[in-house]
């Protein structure tokens, strides 16, 4: 009779366990398999939107630029007042002589930016204030070309635009232009950056290049 007894209370003792595993981790696991499987957590992105959140989680080397040599120190203060720490390195692309279209010095720099202000309402993007050459001080370069051919390209479309005050001629290559690099960027930080381009006009936030070249 007591072995009968102790049989049944180890098949009790079993029993209980059985179903407590079976509540406990069974529970478990189908709350695991029903959120896998839940469709409202599941969403379809494009390429370009995958490509956003991984800059989101890996930073990336961006190029913050043109700006003129007298305001790279303003740009660089700027930067490092967002995240401090940050490595900026100066990369100034070689020029050689050749042919331009630019719109003559204004007075002043104030006339220069309302100048800009009414290329913009143009569409027209794709400018930079020379701020301290002498020749050309507040003159608005709209684009640098290696020929000929290629900058009457661009000074015939501005013509079609509007832009009647555009001058088409050889270049001395005497405005330098500066990029200022970045190697360490979240898409955060990027965009914030980006908000800085309002103060520097003709500027603009991209990623770095595979190579330096003409910028």
């Amino acid at each position: 009779m007591r072995l009968v007894f102790l049989v049944l209370v180890f098949a009790n003792v079993a029993f209980f366990a059985w179903t407590y595993y079976d509540r406990t981790v069974g529970s478990q696991g189908e709350r695991i398999i029903a959120q896998q499987l839940d469709p409202g957590r599941i969403r379809l992105v494009s390429r370009d939107e995958a490509a956003r959140l991984a800059r989101i989680r890996q930073p990336a080397c961006i190029e913050w630029g043109p700006i003129g040599p007298n305001d790279v120190a303003r740009a660089e203060d700027a930067i490092a007042g967002l995240q401090a720490g940050l490595k900026i390195e100066n990369r100034r692309p070689e020029e050689s002589a050749g042919w331009w279209v630019y719109i003559p010095p204004f007075p002043s720099r104030q006339a220069a930016n309302q100048r800009v202000a009414e290329l913009r309402r143009l569409g027209i993007e794709d400018y930079f204030i020379i701020p301290d050459d002498a020749k050309f001080r507040n003159a608005v370069s709209l684009g640098v070309f290696r020929n000929e051919e290629a900058a009457k390209g661009r000074f015939d479309a501005l013509q079609r635009r509007g832009v009647r005050d555009a001058v088409l001629a050889e270049r001395d290559g005497s405005a330098r232009r500066v990029y200022l690099r970045i190697p360490q960027v979240t898409e955060a930080l990027r965009e914030r950056i980006g908000e800085l381009r309002t103060a520097f006009p003709g500027s603009e936030v991209r990623d770095c290049p595979a190579a330096d070249g003409k910028g």
